[in-house]
């Protein structure tokens, strides 16, 4: 019951948010499906599918505050998260390289580089918070803060928002060229609950722990990083230019990167510091 519980309310979950991004931050209407409906004919639209059910479910293991079933060993595991949420990017990418259509390839080759790119950098950032075992004293707290500032910029290439939006200058319909209009909109709401499952990663990483909050006030946390997030990239969106290909993975790989792991190491170096005291 208690897995049925918790597919059910990251349906609601999903769903909702990546309606909120849609309508707030790329202004694209996934609403409502188109008038005309089918069974998909492409691997795009099947894919697609697969995306949404593999986001789903990764909000449904994710150890967020309040969970129905968070005494169970598979919420929060490590290896379900990750296997889950690199699916749920990494599929619907496979099937738009193979596209027949040479801009829907282009458009999709750019999108999964940024987006692997800030998932990297997303990953060491989150997963270090996540499973990590950082602690809440003051010098731990300044290594949360840097990690914390490092995600919040993977996080936006790793759901292609913001300045890391997908480039759409050589065709209106970038990595959909080709689609009809109800696997078009299959491939839009798939893009953004994977967005959606971008900014969920970074948050249960960023969240305090019971450890330290009630899991009530955790909840009320989660969500006003929610709306700061969705604020922010809204504003990025209309004040940022459109990073290149180039510039994008630049960012994430050769400026984020480095200063999430150098958090890392910091935290590691204080992890010992303190170890050495209590021993002393």
């Amino acid at each position: 019951m208690d897995i049925l519980i918790a597919i059910g309310l990251a349906c609601v979950m999903a769903s909702g948010l990546s309606l909120l991004i849609a309508r707030a931050i790329t202004g694209v209407n996934i609403w409502s499906a188109p008038s005309v409906r089918h069974f998909p004919r492409s691997i795009d639209g099947w894919t697609a599918l697969v995306c949404i059910v593999l986001v789903i479910l990764a909000f449904a293991v994710l150890p967020w505050p309040l969970h129905p079933a968070g005494d169970q060993s598979w919420v929060g595991h490590p290896v379900l998260i990750g296997g889950l949420v690199e699916g749920a990017f990494l599929v619907p990418a496979f099937a738009g390289l193979l596209a027949s259509s040479p801009l829907a390839a282009r458009a999709v080759s750019r999108e999964t580089q940024v987006n692997s790119a800030g998932r990297l950098a997303l990953w060491v950032a989150s997963g270090s918070l996540l499973w990590g075992d950082v602690g809440w004293t003051g010098l731990e707290v300044l290594g949360r803060i840097v990690l914390f500032v490092a995600g919040a910029v993977a996080v936006s290439a790793a759901a292609g928002l913001g300045p890391f939006m997908p480039d759409a200058s050589l065709s209106p319909s970038g990595a959909e060229e080709g689609l009809d209009a109800h696997e078009r909109w299959l491939a839009y709401t798939a893009r953004h609950m994977r967005a959606s499952l971008a900014l969920a990663l970074f948050v249960v990483g960023v969240v305090p722990g019971a450890e330290v909050v009630q899991p009530g006030i955790a909840s009320v946390i989660a969500i006003a990083l929610f709306v700061v997030l969705i604020v922010g990239l809204r504003r990025a969106r209309r004040t940022l230019p459109r990073l290149t290909l180039h510039a994008a993975v630049r960012w994430c790989l050769w400026r984020v990167l480095p200063v999430a792991l150098i958090a890392i190491v910091y935290l590691e170096l204080v992890a010992r510091g303190q170890g050495s005291g209590v021993r002393g």
